[in-house]
């Protein structure tokens, strides 16, 4: 009787450890109608919309559309419309390196160098690992093209304009190896590198060894804009007032950080080679490796993917983004789950509706919520004010409002350790002078503000800025320019942006920070630019 008890008992473990990992089918298929049915709502009709694509253990169990691919003429999204999947194309790009590696024909280690000689010998070498996991400090080709005042796409852009870009940057962003921060420049070196070592075009080779193997015949890489692409998505945002849908695509020859053409099917297939190990278990592997910093902390970045965890349940992953395009794919190896997500809109937003049949699947999940605390507003007054972002130099506005700190607006929410919650980040405000912050970001690296007086200079003070800046890395001659006293920085012909001072001889400038330099006798020699994945672009004085 003991025996029976316990295999009995024995039985039952197991079946709930088989239905852990691997969900049942029809719970499965009937979690994405539901997912897939509020998605399809959120738009009423017409609309562009999305192709839904969802796999258990290799086979595709779900695959449906919704919304118009090309609104001119009112022809509907299906499964087989053709997307473009933006930096979902990033893993197919690393996956030629691993193959080039497994051929004995380069190492992913490899200095970069040793295949463009045309990039800067920096202080310390950028190898390819860095520039595929996102640790190689290299500004990004698509901040860099503005300052000569033209925007990433408003011309024809190929693969040699980004490299000429590139290969004329002098400076690194930070030390190979020693921060995370995304950037397209790495994945646009990457298809030299392949062209190099394969001695083939990028697109023959990835067509090749990936997409013609697995039978993914809808996959194209779109280096040429010209070309007919048949069941292709046209892609729309609403503007204007009031809102119209308008075309919003990219005409440019750019491939390797993005440029798939794809359809959820052809992802399926690619996620499902990966879980059976078609290519081999060192080539998922090699894939799935999250890169390393200097200092041994692990980021969320591998090889063109992302690697961590969703609902406590291991998830690889990666988002795209591009004009009116929107992709996800994720795989979660443990459960033999595979989400496909195109969409030729903004809205719905394609990791939401993996989220939601996720969420329709396995939930609802418990919300995790710190327990409730305060801090007097006393307490918090002195916290109010401007803080420095010590890596990028952009600036924060603390205030405090009905007796809770924001931060740009941004709420944050006391914790009983002592620390400050803002959506996926904590803070933890020092009590010391100068006051400091040390912010917790998602991905687990740490951002330090640093709390400064704000700055309100003079007439005359400003006017010493004024004139033209030149920078030969940029290719660039910007101006700064006075109108009524007040400063703007000028680029190109037309692109003129007010600037607000922050901190002693730094302003902001939407989405860029300008500071100067000066000697040691406090003369102003130097100007410098940055945005988000540009730290510091240097400007010498146009002399005339």
């Amino acid at each position: 009787m003991l025996k029976f008890t316990l295999l009995i008992v024995l039985i039952c473990v197991s079946s709930v450890l088989t239905i852990g990992q691997v969900p049942d089918k029809a719970k499965v298929i009937a979690g994405a109608e539901r997912a897939f049915e509020k998605a399809a709502k959120t738009n009423p009709m017409p609309a562009p919309g999305c192709a839904v694509g969802v796999s258990l253990n290799g086979e595709s169990v779900f695959e449906k559309a919704f919304g118009l691919a090309e609104m001119e003429f009112e022809v509907p999204n299906s499964t087989q419309t053709v997307f473009e999947a933006a930096s979902i194309s990033k893993q197919f790009t690393a996956a030629a390196f691993i193959l080039l590696q497994q051929d004995g024909k380069l190492k992913i280690d490899d200095p970069v160098r040793k295949y463009i000689p045309e990039l800067p010998e920096y202080d310390r070498p950028v190898t390819i690992r860095h520039m595929l996991n996102h640790t190689a400090g290299l500004r990004d080709w698509g901040s860099v093209l503005p300052l000569t005042g033209h925007q990433r796409f408003d011309r024809l852009t190929t693969n040699d304009i980004t490299f000429d870009i590139i290969v004329r940057q002098k400076h690194l962003d930070f030390i190979p190896g020693t921060e995370y921060s995304y950037t397209n420049s790495g994945y646009q070196l990457a298809v030299v590198i392949i062209e190099r070592v394969s001695k083939k075009r990028f697109s023959d080779f990835v067509s090749e060894r990936i997409f013609k193997p697995l039978g993914m015949t809808k996959s194209t890489w779109k280096d040429d804009h010209r070309r007919i692409m048949p069941q292709r998505a046209q892609a729309y945002t609403r503007e204007g007032s009031p809102q119209e849908w308008m075309r919003n695509m990219r005409f440019t020859n750019v491939v390797g950080a993005s440029g798939l053409h794809t359809t959820i099917g052809d992802l399926l297939k690619w996620n499902a080679s990966l879980d059976a190990r078609t290519f081999g278990e060192p080539f998922v592997k090699a894939l799935e490796t999250q890169g390393v910093l200097a200092d041994g902390r692990r980021i969320h970045y591998a090889l063109g993917i992302s690697v961590g965890k969703h609902e406590g349940f291991r998830e690889v992953y990666h988002d795209g983004q591009q004009d009116g395009y929107r992709s996800y794919l994720a795989r979660f190896p443990d459960k033999g789950l595979s989400f496909a997500v195109l969409c030729n809109t903004l809205a719905p937003d394609a990791i939401d509706i993996v989220d939601s049949i996720f969420e329709e699947t396995f939930g609802p999940f418990p919300e995790a919520k710190e327990p409730p605390f305060t801090v007097s507003e006393k307490a918090l007054r002195k916290y109010v004010g401007l803080w420095k972002n010590e890596k990028t130099r952009f600036t924060n506005n603390m205030t405090l409002e009905n007796g809770r700190l924001k931060l740009d607006g941004q709420a944050l929410t006391p914790v009983a350790d002592g620390s400050f919650a803002m959506e996926d980040r904590k803070f933890k405000l020092s009590a010391g002078s100068p006051l400091t912050a040390e912010v917790l970001e998602f991905d687990e690296s740490v951002t330090r503000l640093t709390m400064v007086p704000q700055w309100t200079p003079t007439k005359d003070e400003i006017a010493i800025f004024a004139g033209e800046w030149r920078s030969e890395e940029a290719q660039a001659t910007v101006k700064i320019a006075l109108d009524c006293e007040k400063p703007s920085l000028v680029l190109g012909t037309s692109n003129k942006i007010a600037m607000k001072p922050t901190l002693k001889d730094h302003f902001s400038a939407g989405i860029y920070v300008v500071w100067f330099s000066r000697s040691a006798r406090g003369k102003v020699n130097q100007m410098h630019i940055g945005r988000p994945r540009l730290r510091d672009m240097r400007f010498e004085r146009s002399i005339k």
